[in-house]
C-alpha cells in the first residue's frame, strides 16, 4: 500500500493551461522556464511551464505529482539533452520521496478459497496387499480379500488441503466415500490414536481442514506414506497380522507396515 508522507521541500507548478501539461502538438517547440539556483537562467525564455521550489506546505494531490514527473521528463528531453544531470534514477528518487511502502496486514481467516477443492477417488492397500475395509462398527481393518469380496474395499476421497508443503510431502485429508467420515488423529490416554470422525456434510470437505484431519502424504517409487500433521513422525499403519485395525505408529521399518499403494478410480 502506498502512502504519501510529508515532504521537506514542496514543488508547485504553473501553466497557462492545465491541458498544456499533457496535450501539446508535437510540432510545436517546447521552451520551459525553471526557477532553480542550480540552473543557468540564460537557458530559459518565455514558456508555458514553470517550476518553483517552495518550503511552504500545500495540499498535495496526485495531479501535482504527475505534473512534476512530466516537467522532469521535459527537462531531460529539451533543456539539457547532452547532459547527464537528469537520469531515470532521478525519477526513482522522486517516487521514493513521495511514496512510502507500508506492509499490508490481514487475517487469513477473512478470505475463503473459491477454487474447487481438488480430490480423487482411490482404494488403498498396504504393501502386503491387505485391503482397507470398513466394519459395521465403523472401524477400518486391513485384510486380504478374494476376487468375489473386493467390493467390500473402502473407497476414499483424498483431498488436497491447506498445510505445510514440503519437497516430497503433500497435505491431504482422507474421507470415506458417501459416509461423511474422515480419518483423524487424537491423543487418547496419552497416545496418538487414529480414528474415524463423523463430520457435517454441509461444511466438509473444505480447503482449510483442522490439523487433526491432515496427513502429509509422501509418495516415492509407487509407495505412499501418510504422516499425521498433528503428531509428526506418527504414520498410518497396518499390522502384519490379518484382520487387525488400522492404527498410528511411530516406528518405521519394523513389524508395523507404513507403506501403501493407491489405486485411482474414475469419478
Amino acid at each position: 500500500m502506498a502512502a504519501v508522507p510529508e515532504l521537506s521541500c514542496e514543488v508547485a507548478y504553473h501553466s497557462h493551461s492545465d491541458n498544456d501539461l499533457f496535450f501539446e502538438p508535437e510540432d510545436r517547440p517546447q521552451q520551459l522556464k525553471c526557477c532553480s539556483e542550480d540552473l543557468d537562467p540564460s537557458h530559459w525564455k518565455d514558456s508555458s511551464l514553470q517550476l518553483q521550489f517552495s518550503h511552504q506546505r500545500y495540499n498535495k494531490k496526485l495531479r501535482h505529482v504527475v505534473s512534476v514527473i512530466v516537467a522532469v521528463e521535459r527537462l531531460k528531453s529539451f533543456l539539457v539533452p547532452d547532459s547527464v544531470a537528469f537520469q531515470d534514477d532521478d525519477l526513482r528518487s522522486i517516487f521514493s520521496m513521495i511514496f512510502e511502502e507500508e506492509p499490508i496486514e490481514c487475517e487469513q481467516d477473512d478470505y475463503l478459497c473459491d477454487a474447487a477443492l481438488q480430490f480423487r477417488q482411490c482404494k488403498i492397500r498396504d504393501i502386503e496387499q491387505k485391503c482397507l475395509v470398513l466394519s459395521p462398527a465403523f472401524q477400518l481393518y486391513a485384510l486380504h480379500l478374494t476376487t468375489e469380496s473386493l467390493n467390500k474395499q473402502a473407497v476414499f476421497y483424498i483431498s488436497l488441503v491447506e498445510g505445510k508443503y514440503h519437497e516430497h510431502k503433500t497435505p491431504v485429508a482422507l474421507g470415506l466415500k458417501d459416509k461423511n467420515m474422515y480419518l483423524s488423529c487424537a491423543k487418547i490416554d496419552g497416545t496418538p490414536t487414529l480414528q474415524l470422525e463423523r463430520v457435517d456434510p454441509n461444511n466438509y470437505p473444505k480447503w482449510k481442514m483442522e490439523t487433526r484431519f491432515i496427513f502429509n502424504k509422501t509418495e516415492v517409487n509407487d509407495k505412499v506414506e501418510f504422516e499425521s500433521a498433528l503428531f509428526p513422525n506418527w504414520y498410518i499403519s497396518t499390522s502384519q497380522e490379518e484382520q487387525m485395525p488400522v492404527f498410528l505408529t511411530n516406528t518405521k521399518g519394523g513389524q508395523d507396515i507404513t507403506d501403501f499403494s493407491m489405486e485411482s478410480l474414475s469419478p
